[in-house]
């Protein structure tokens, strides 16, 4: 898949798996601005209920290496500002 050319998913199987599975919460996963962000971390909250992640973009699919989007498509949806 070419960077912001098509569906996150279509570089390889593997990654439309993981995107498309209903069978576990991915740690991979595309936001509602179409930008596709890897779980890296979590943040223990003492005063919540639920830790939150913390999310990084993903430039590369980590399956097999196909780039899928790049920092100034990411810095372009997001004005600058990421998770």
């Amino acid at each position: 898949m070419s960077a912001g050319t098509g569906k996150f998913g279509s570089c390889c199987e593997i990654m439309k798996d993981v995107l498309e599975s209903d069978e576990f919460e991915p740690l991979i996963a595309e936001d509602d601005d179409g930008i596709l962000y890897m779980s890296i971390g979590v943040v223990d909250a003492e005063k919540e209920d639920e830790p939150n992640m913390v999310d990084h973009p993903v430039f590369f699919c980590p399956f097999c290496g196909t780039k899928v989007q790049s920092p100034e498509e990411v810095d372009a949806k997001t004005g600058g500002q990421t998770n």
